[in-house]
């Protein structure tokens, strides 16, 4: 399909261009069908004029109606009444009632404990530029609240970037490279369930003879479309992309000319760094033999027509930065920069969302909020509960005031059982604002209802590749429910910031969306991208040839102006310049390890993006249960059959999920989803209540893969609290006829149970 593609509209609809907002690399184009007579979206589909999305949409998106149009969302404004945390009650109250109660509490929390002692916290729930970080940061700018810093995904990976290349990137992205490229590498990237958009141009490319090279300690939907899997053990990475450069260094296959002209420190990394990581110590450290390591380096300075994407799990380690920029400096060593399809990246959201003009955006101006003191959102746990801070230092206040958007934080941060106990605090203040009714609204004294992608205005960039997207709203807003930015400014207006002199506070969302789009002086991308050609047609490529983006001809946005294989900036913070491998903490060679032996991962969902899409019925259904990925070794020892219902622990916490022994599974090693509902879980907490608030080595990332536990059968006393809880075998069979997703399923007492002995194993026997 192509731009000229002509989409038939049937009498009495109309079809509406609509860009995915939530946390995904591909962010795609969607057209949705609307009833125009009811005013009701009836159909979505991909857009088959996008040059990435090419007309389909991936299992979660597929079922955006039944997101939209899901009787657990939050419609209405509600208080609670009566105490806070699971089971929690709450009554329907006016917008008014609950934006003055949110705001005079903001206002007596400022006059008794100050400006800093409220706080907010927020992430990536959806990522449209308007909603994720413009009037709510006017807002708490002028209020000059306390300061978050949104560390807990990408900061590793991104601070390698910027450490390395700058704010700069390949011309192309993964579906443009697999076009070209010759050798295709996916390091942590399983792009079947995170990046579905990919998959088809990888089968091209393959289909051409590109050979397609996966790097990742489990077997994935990925991994089994790969020409050559490779499973190093989790957090040695950056140990394996050492011994690959001395490798290539040892048998002349480096681009001596690109290192002279381009980087900085060459010499010295291959003189001084590399020596140390020869193929067997490689070998010992990964577990990959070391024929493969030299195999695929071999392979890789072969041609500079090859591409690694890597992927965001491989920066929630301990040793983290490191490895990604051990990682990103292979294409430096080759030289594979100066073929269109080369290079190496996690992603394009440095210059796609921080190459624009955020004081405008932002307005700093607004307050001296930048001397206000920040927590990072990882440690939000220590921060609520126990009044700490940066580098654990005491708060002088405490937090007196939450306020909760975009995020789950019951869920999604690391040490969440401390997380829940701070919110737990009677003297905390917490407001929420979300779609659905999430685990966090429990701990809320007022939930505020979110609006969903058809009933907004916003502009997504997105960060996989170099397309932005324009969405306008389809439906009118559900019950009461409010999209960020309006939320913000009635907010505003409440606190009296509103100043007629400034439109601050008034600027409307497609205001905003045009000074975006006219930024083009701060950010090459956006230069010939005009407004209303991208409202008309949905999506617009940003402007990858700008010359200010000639990096190789016109220097590298880094310091030195050279791709910086050592970096002064690092150097100064007390970190190695240059990129080493060192042992993670909590990782394969922690002597932790012998009282919990296996490292858990927490892998992406296939069917859910962190904690959205949980509350879609058939998609719940699809997932089923919490799961353990197990190997047959460790299952064996622990006399865990497949399906078996098993307690996850270590010295931090515990939470429960039923066995699926995996082949290939590299022993010691265990995974399970990750933000999976605690609520959905037996015990009420997920596998972050194992992890801690350790920061990565650089880039104060989370170190969720930085976690030992131990694995064990639940008890019988487990398996019949569970039965008990249901109301026994009665109750659980009743259960289930009330379950709307099963509203269509004719079966038998007889046949449910047997269905229940699978899903839940050993739960009734």
């Amino acid at each position: 399909m192509n731009a000229n593609t002509k989409i038939e509209v049937k009498e009495g609809y109309s079809v509406h261009h609509v860009v995915c907002p939530h946390d995904c690399p591909d962010s795609c184009s969607m057209l949705v069908t609307k009833d125009d007579k009811t005013g009701k979206a009836i159909r979505v589909q991909g857009d088959p004029t996008h040059p990435i999305t090419r007309g389909h949409l991936c299992n979660k998106v597929n079922h955006y109606l039944d997101y939209v149009y899901n009787d657990n969302r939050v419609l209405y404004p509600h208080k609670r009444v009566g105490p806070k945390g699971p089971g929690a009650k709450f009554e329907r109250i006016s917008w008014d009632e609950a934006l003055d109660t949110i705001t005079d509490n903001f206002k007596e929390t400022i006059e008794k404990y100050g400006s800093e002692s409220v706080q907010p916290y927020s992430y990536s729930g959806t990522m449209g530029m308007v909603g994720y970080w413009t009037m709510d940061t006017r807002f708490w700018n002028k209020m000059e609240a306390a300061r978050l810093e949104q560390s807990i995904c990408i900061f590793a990976a991104m601070w390698a970037g910027l450490h390395t290349y700058g704010m700069a990137h390949a011309d192309t992205s993964i579906h443009e490279a697999a076009q070209e490229a010759d050798l295709i590498i996916l390091w942590g990237a399983n792009l079947v369930s995170t990046g579905v958009h990919a998959i088809p141009f990888l089968r091209e490319a393959k289909e051409r003879g590109a050979k397609l090279v996966v790097i990742d300690p489990r077997e994935t939907r990925t991994t089994m479309m790969a020409d050559w899997h490779i499973q190093p053990r989790p957090g040695t990475d950056a140990a394996m992309a050492l011994a690959m450069m001395k490798v290539i260094v040892d048998k002349n296959m480096h681009d001596v000319e690109f290192l002279e002209e381009q980087t900085l420190g060459w010499k010295a990394f291959i003189e001084n760094q590399l020596p140390e990581y020869t193929l067997e110590k490689a070998e010992e450290i990964t577990g990959v033999p070391a024929s493969e390591i030299e195999k695929l380096a071999i392979e890789y300075g072969s041609t500079k027509k090859s591409v690694i994407r890597a992927n965001y799990g491989l920066n929630r380690h301990q040793n983290s930065g490191q490895t990604c920029r051990a990682i990103l400096t292979l294409p430096a060593i080759t030289g594979s920069w100066r073929e269109k399809c080369g290079g190496a990246g996690f992603g394009n959201l440095e210059e796609m969302w921080l190459r624009h003009n955020l004081e405008k955006l932002h307005r700093p101006d607004l307050g001296d909020r930048a001397s206000k003191r920040q927590i990072s959102m990882v440690q939000l746990g220590s921060a609520l509960r126990d009044h700490l801070g940066e580098q654990g230092k005491p708060f002088a206040k405490p937090i007196k005031s939450l306020f909760v958007y975009n995020s789950d934080p019951a869920n999604c941060t690391p040490n969440s059982k401390t997380v829940r106990e701070g919110m737990m605090r009677d003297d905390l203040f917490m407001a929420v604002h979300d779609t659905f009714w999430s685990d966090t609204c429990q701990y809320a004294d007022i939930v505020l209802p979110a609006d969903t992608q058809l009933e907004r205005m916003d502009l997504v960039a997105t960060y996989g590749n170099w397309y932005f997207g324009m969405n306008e709203p389809v439906i009118e807003p559900l019950g009461e429910s409010l999209r960020n930015s309006e939320l913000f400014r009635k907010l505003a207006d409440k606190m009296g910031y509103v100043d007629p002199e400034d439109n601050a506070f008034t600027q409307t969302d497609e205001e905003i969306i045009r000074d975006i789009l006219v930024d083009g002086e701060a950010n090459p991308l956006m230069e010939g991208i005009d407004y209303e050609e991208l409202k008309k047609n949905g999506w617009a490529r940003a402007n990858t040839s700008s010359s200010r983006r000639d990096f190789l001809n016109k220097g590298w946005p880094t310091p030195s102006g050279k791709i910086e294989i050592y970096s002064a900036t690092l150097k100064d913070q007390g970190i190695d310049p240059m990129p080493s491998y060192v042992a993670e903490i909590e990782g394969q060679d922690d002597p932790k390890r012998e009282q919990f032996p296996l490292q858990i991962l927490s892998c992406a969902s296939h069917h859910f993006i962190g904690d959205s899409f949980q509350q879609v019925p058939r998609l719940q259904a699809m997932m089923s249960r919490p799961t353990l990925e197990i190997s047959p070794k460790d299952a064996k020892k622990r006399n865990i059959q497949d399906g078996q219902l098993c307690r996850i622990y270590n010295d931090r916490g515990e939470t429960y999920a039923h066995a699926v022994i995996i082949e290939k599974l590299l022993p010691g090693v265990c995974n399970t989803q990750k933000q999976f509902k605690g609520s959905n879980t037996y015990g009420g907490v997920n596998v972050n209540a194992l992890n801690s608030e350790m920061l990565t080595d650089f880039g104060n990332s989370p170190t969720f893969y930085s976690c030992l536990v131990e694995v064990e059968l639940a008890t019988d006393e487990v398996r019949k609290d569970i039965l008990k809880r249901w109301g026994g075998v009665e109750g659980y069979i009743k259960r289930w006829r009330e379950d709307p997703r099963n509203k269509d399923i004719e079966a038998t007492d007889e046949e449910i149970l047997e269905a229940a002995k699978k899903v839940h194993t050993g739960v009734f026997e």
